[in-house]
């Protein structure tokens, strides 16, 4: 692949969409994009009876959006006059995600976020029957009762809204997070005029964010999936590229012992992995004092998104010495490097420094890196002949 075609592929990589989220309280979790926590929340506000006084605005919503699709036009809207179950287990010890009911349906709702369709719905669908049709519900572990006169409704909620196979699952009807996310904010609206604004309908809001934000990962990580598997070739002789120029580094730290024999015995190399890259060590005899060439693909470790020092760099020299005192300056070994602005921190023993390179060809990166261990260990300059 030549430099054209490389610069076409990076380009091609830029116009992919970018994760632009808004964070919002689900994301501090950890398990805020999974299915439980996310039917959890939402059995809360489908619950009139619990703290947020939003009644059935939820559930309403839910009822709304199921009447628009093929299966269930007649759904009739009414009150839900139970606690929203969850987790309700059937016969087999399966397990329906959420379970709401009224005097006129059950509604059997099934959450997915990243994972496909192959639940037992034959047997949600047996289960739910069994409910409308015992007058004896109790007897099963359910507050149900007298259920002969309800209707069954069997929903996936879902970033895209669908039913993988329709013809299978003919009783089920499909809501996306985006028509869930209008449909509540419009009822939201109306909430506002009728009661005062509390914290739940805070919590409400960012939630539905939350769910938006899904989609928009679900989207952005189909159209990165597409890009990678397209371009799997180029990709792959790019990221071969970029290995074996890191790896240049360290044959060009090898010549540098050749071409000055003053370095052997006092600058030795060796080769490392950090990230998944070709790294480049130089250290003393004593091993205390290391000098690093390394590259990241991404915010890492003391990098953070705001740290304007970081931003835009992939290659950076971390020097890292052995010594108890957690405020050991750079000024200590040579005043230049104490110019340098760098990352600094002290963790078990050893004070870090790092700070990105700007000068991307391999002589400067070998050079930056070879003055870098000369300055810190106190060694006159050698010349570096360049790279034929």
């Amino acid at each position: 692949m030549d430099i054209e075609q490389l610069t076409a592929l990076v380009e091609a990589f830029k116009q992919l969409p970018k994760d632009e989220r808004e964070t919002t309280f689900f994301d501090i979790g950890s398990r805020g994009h999974f299915e439980n926590p996310m039917t959890e929340v939402l059995s809360f506000f489908c619950d009139p009876s619990e703290v947020h006084e939003m009644h059935d605005l939820v559930v309403s919503c839910i009822v709304n959006l199921i009447r628009q699709t093929p299966n269930y036009t007649n759904l009739h809207h009414a009150e839900v006059h139970n606690k929203p179950q969850r987790e309700v287990t059937t016969q087999n010890n399966k397990r329906i995600d959420l379970l709401l009911s009224s005097e006129e349906w059950i509604i059997a709702i099934e959450s997915k976020v990243n994972h496909q369709q192959i639940n037992p719905f034959e047997e949600y669908e047996m289960h739910v029957d069994n409910l409308i049709s015992s007058n004896a519900a109790s007897s099963i572990g359910s507050e149900l009762t007298d259920e002969t006169s309800k209707q069954a409704v069997f929903v996936i909620l879902s970033p895209d809204g669908k039913v993988d196979d329709n013809n299978q699952h003919k009783r089920w009807c499909g809501i996306s997070f985006k028509q869930l996310v209008n449909e509540v904010k419009k009822g939201l609206q109306q909430h506002f005029f009728e009661a005062p604004f509390n914290k739940w309908s805070l919590i409400l809001k960012d939630f539905l964010l939350h769910l938006e934000n899904l989609v928009n990962d679900s989207q952005l990580n189909k159209a990165q999936e597409e890009f990678a598997l397209t371009h799997i070739g180029e990709i792959s002789e790019a990221w071969s590229l970029l290995k074996t120029t890191l790896q240049s580094v360290s044959q060009r730290i090898h010549s540098v012992h050749e071409q000055n024999p003053e370095l052997i015995g006092v600058l030795h190399s060796k080769k490392a992995s950090w990230y998944g890259l070709p790294t480049t060590i130089l250290y003393d005899k004593e091993e205390t004092i290391e000098v690093a060439l390394f590259a990241r693909t991404s915010i890492s470790d003391h990098m953070t998104e705001n740290d304007q020092l970081n931003t835009g760099k992939y290659i950076f020299i971390q020097i890292q010495i052995q010594t108890n005192d957690s405020e050991l300056g750079l000024e200590s070994f040579n005043e230049n490097l104490a110019k340098i602005p760098c990352n600094q921190w002290y963790s078990q023993g050893v004070r870090y420094f790092r700070w990105p390179v700007n000068n991307l060809n391999v002589d400067s990166l070998t050079q930056e890196l070879v003055e870098t261990f000369e300055a810190i260990n106190g060694l006159k300059p050698v010349i570096l002949k360049k790279l034929t």
